[in-house]
This record gives structure tokens, sequence and C-alpha cells, in this order.
């Protein structure tokens, strides 16, 4: 599993967004962080902060971007990142319309 220290999302799909950070524990249970990108259109592209700066541990099992497509659905990210403190960034690229989209690590 690819491991960064912040999480991109380019905005290539046909809606304004906005995208949160979510992290699984140790007992397979889902966390979303209270950072959230702001809502950004499309041909844009916005990074988090330093995962462990906004409550991302570091033994998280797994990492994802949580996109919110304005007048529509919530969509996760694949694959996942794991967090690490290395100044990698790990983009995903987000494609589709508000009901039928695409989250995909680049």
């Amino acid at each position: 599993m690819r491991k960064v220290e912040k999480i991109a999302c380019s905005n290539a799909a046909g809606f304004v967004m906005n995208f949160s950070i979510r992290w699984m524990d140790t007992d397979g249970l889902w966390h979303t962080t209270d950072w959230n990108s702001g809502n950004y259109p499309i041909d844009q592209t916005r990074t988090s902060p330093s995962l462990s700066s906004i409550g991302v541990p570091t033994d998280a099992v797994a990492v994802t971007p949580y996109v919110h497509a304005i007048l529509g659905k919530h969509q996760q990210g694949t694959p996942a990142v794991q967090a690490a403190d290395n100044g990698q960034v790990g983009t995903y690229n987000v494609t589709g319309t508000t009901l039928d989209f695409h989250v995909k690590l680049n």
C-alpha cells in the first residue's frame, strides 16, 4: 500500500465537490476527520494538510479521500493509502457525474 503524507483530489468531474479524509482503525472501523477541502469546481485540485496534523493516527490501517458531489452522493477513493510523514502526496482523480462518479488514485 502506498504511503503518503497528504491527499489531493483533482476535480475532472461534471460537478462542484469537496472532500474530507477517512481512515480505518485497527478494529476495522472507519472515521472521518473534521478537516474539509471546501467546495471547488471542475479543473481544480485541492490538497489536504499533513494527515497527522488533521488527526489521522500513524497506525491507521487505511486512509482515503471521502468525496461529496454537491447535489449528489458521497464516494470513497480507491485504492486506500497509508499515512506517513514522508513528504509524498497521493493524488486521486475524480471523474463522472453527481450520481455516478469514481475517485481513483493516480
